[in-house]
């Protein structure tokens, strides 16, 4: 769908630039929906954890320094 919407906006921003107003409406409406499509929160991992595998997920704090693990 995103494909879809960006090739919508490329060709109708050309034709908007080439002297066809409307076009140029079809395009900002069009990345005005893009951008409200992709908004959400940002999906760092997606996948399938299967029997007897484990994910580990680990949190810290930007402010603390990143040193080596200690374990």
């Amino acid at each position: 769908m995103d494909r879809l919407l960006r090739t919508l906006v490329r060709r109708s921003m050309k034709r908007g630039l080439a002297g066809e107003p409307i076009w140029l409406a079809v395009a900002v409406g069009v990345w005005l929906v893009r951008r409200a499509r992709n908004a959400g929160p940002e999906v760092v991992w997606q996948g399938r954890v299967s029997p007897g595998q484990r994910l580990v997920v680990t949190t810290m704090d930007p402010a603390t320094p990143a040193g080596p693990d200690k374990g």
